[in-house]
């Protein structure tokens, strides 16, 4: 059995935002589809290092801070389980995408048509359990 451990960065400014790419690469069937920055750690890398240097790869941006939010499981395949890491946070540059993903967007935090998109892997769910607390978290 594979085990895959993805991190990812649920990006959110001051605006109340939260900031989604469209995927370009075909993997497991995402293509075009709207997903959080992320991905997997190299070979002996670090959880948090994986994070950062993710976020750098695909939007060449640096970390401004980030909290831990979530993990999530998920089964790929008979033989392919993820368990994704998600954290939130803010990031800091000018936001140039490499070749993995093809758009981005800021999409409002109280816009109920965020839902309507169509999300790689399950991150619909997270970006609805983010919501549901960001919403609690900032009061």
């Amino acid at each position: 059995m594979k085990v895959s451990n993805p991190v990812d960065l649920i990006i959110i400014n001051k605006e109340n935002q939260i900031l989604l790419c469209k995927r370009t690469e075909e993997e497991h069937g995402y293509k075009d589809t709207w997903s959080i920055p992320g991905g997997g750690p190299e070979f002996d890398e670090g959880i948090e290092e994986a994070l950062h240097r993710e976020i750098k790869e695909e939007l060449d941006c640096k970390i401004k801070w980030y909290k831990y939010f979530k993990s999530y499981f998920m089964k790929l395949s008979e033989e392919h389980i993820s368990r994704a890491i998600y954290f939130y946070g803010e990031i800091e540059g000018d936001i140039k995408l490499n070749h993995e993903l093809s758009d981005f967007k800021w999409f409002d935090i109280n816009d109920p048509h965020i839902f309507n998109l169509s999300f790689a892997f399950n991150q619909k769910d997270v970006l609805k359990d983010f919501i549901t607390f960001w919403k609690k978290a900032v009061k």
